[in-house]
């Protein structure tokens, strides 16, 4: 691996704001369940009728999810030192975002709260790094997390904020640096 040049100002890196797209796509339009193994999705998803493209609908940080690892400790008869071993982990993520209740479910400002019900699965795609307002295209590359929606509720208000809601989400799958295809 090669060693970045540096300068005594460190290496300038992409600001976070308007570079971390962010789509919410159903299960359904998957059709093959998604698997550790998997490097690929079709790039249609994203761009699918029912995809919500969610970066314009939450502020910064409302989109989160959090690995912990669980582990166990391991020492064998030839180890001097105790390993701590990964056994598996659990993955929480939450989704925060402007709705209004007296809006019409097809109206825009619902359409990450229209997305999210309860009960339903869904993969999140984020793609850091990638301009917001360009177009996706087989050379972008994403983060999928796949999670059921286990609980959705409306945040209190506050003077002067937009009125939120939060979905938590029960994470069973997170993919790194995946890939988008073309239909063949």
């Amino acid at each position: 691996m090669s060693q970045p040049i540096t300068s005594p100002t460190g290496v300038d890196g992409v600001i976070a704001s308007g570079n971390v797209p962010t789509w919410i796509i159903q299960e359904a339009t998957i059709p093959t369940p998604l698997t550790n193994e998997t490097t690929s999705i079709p790039l249609s998803a994203l761009n699918a009728e029912d995809t919500v493209k969610a970066d314009c609908h939450h502020n910064m940080g409302d989109v989160n999810f959090t690995r912990t690892a669980t582990t166990r400790d391991r020492k064998r008869a030839c180890e001097t030192v105790t390993v701590t071993v990964k056994t598996g982990e659990t993955i929480e993520g939450t989704i925060q975002a402007v709705y209004d209740q007296q809006a019409g479910t097809e109206d825009i400002v619902n359409a990450v709260y229209d997305a999210v019900p309860e009960g339903a699965v869904v993969y999140v795609a984020i793609a850091y790094g990638h301009p917001s307002h360009e177009t996706v295209s087989e050379t972008t590359v994403v983060d999928v997390y796949r999670g059921r929606v286990s609980m959705r509720s409306k945040n209190q208000p506050v003077d002067g904020e937009d009125l939120t809601f939060t979905a938590t989400l029960a994470t069973d799958l997170y993919l790194q640096d995946v890939t988008l295809t073309a239909a063949a």
